[in-house]
């Protein structure tokens, strides 16, 4: 095990993006967005390698060996952590426990028509992290080439007008900067009984939000339609709008059903074809049972 030291001379918090390996992802691809997202001189890459008690070595570890040499040969922070058990807990507790400001994951997505039934460790960590979930998919065509510094170039943000599923946009706003992006925010009617008084109210919010993010000096479109079917229309307009990163907050199933509520975050996450950060209002997991997490 590798550790690195977890704070900073001058005392300044750093980010710590944790990476669950198990060898189905493209190091390549991990590498190009994690060396992206984050500046190297703030950062601590946290590489876990999570071992099922029933078998002694999988192929997660020489990922985890080709992931570390390659990010400590370009001057990254690295730790590294080999765990036994249940994926989707070890990967929980490790994000407590540093705690984590980021997780990265791979996750099977669409081929062709076909819908992945896996899963997914990935879904279920969502549901549970205590931080932001940056998801890539394994089964996209390999978009490594040529991307430069197009990585963010259009983000997509679908919102049910409440401050809950608006929590991603200062998120969104630091990636937007970051990498000169043109914002699209996105919502679709779910319920054709909802009263004009609360469709009104769902507009102005969603105005007051792509107005507030606007006055950031970013470029924002809002784009409200009334298909009632938002699985279809945030696929459709990844694929339309050429989408390079997908980002939602999700309510899950708590109170009121909203559009962005636990089976449609996870429909988008199985079928798009893009990169996605997912921020989970209701983990399931509490943080401040077990620690402070900043």
């Amino acid at each position: 095990r590798n550790t690195a030291n977890s704070g900073s001379g001058d005392g300044k918090m750093q980010n710590n993006i944790l990476i669950p390996v198990d060898g189905s992802e493209s190091v390549e691809e991990i590498l190009l967005y994690v060396t992206s997202i984050t500046p190297r001189s703030d950062t601590i890459v946290t590489l876990l390698h999570v071992l099922p008690p029933s078998r002694q070595v999988n192929s997660g570890s020489s990922h985890a060996e080709k992931l570390n040499d390659a990010l400590v040969n370009d001057g990254w922070k690295v730790s590294r952590e080999l765990r036994m058990g249940d994926p989707i807990e070890e990967i929980i507790k490790l994000a407590l426990l540093l705690p984590a400001t980021m997780l990265m994951m791979s996750t099977h997505g669409r081929s062709g028509l076909e819908r992945i039934r896996e899963g997914s460790v990935t879904e279920q960590v969502v549901k549970q992290s205590p931080c932001p979930v940056f998801i890539l998919h394994t089964t996209r065509p390999d978009t490594t080439k040529n991307k430069g510094d197009a990585l963010f170039r259009r983000i997509l943000v679908p919102l049910d007008g409440t401050q809950t599923s608006a929590a991603i946009l200062k998120c969104v706003e630091r990636f937007a900067k970051y990498h000169d992006s043109d914002v699209f925010l996105f919502h679709d009617e779910l319920d054709s009984s909802v009263g004009s008084e609360k469709k009104s109210a769902i507009r102005e919010a969603l105005e007051e939000q792509s107005v507030a993010l606007a006055n950031t000096g970013l470029s924002v479109s809002l784009d409200m339609s009334t298909y009632r079917h938002p699985i279809r229309e945030i696929l459709n307009r990844i694929d339309e709008l050429n989408i390079s990163l997908v980002a939602m907050a999700t309510h899950g199933e708590t109170g009121e059903r909203r559009a962005l509520d636990e089976s449609v975050t996870a429909e988008v996450i199985r079928h798009a074809n893009c990169p996605l950060l997912v921020w989970s209002a209701d983990p399931t997991c509490h943080p401040a049972d077990e620690r402070e997490v900043s």
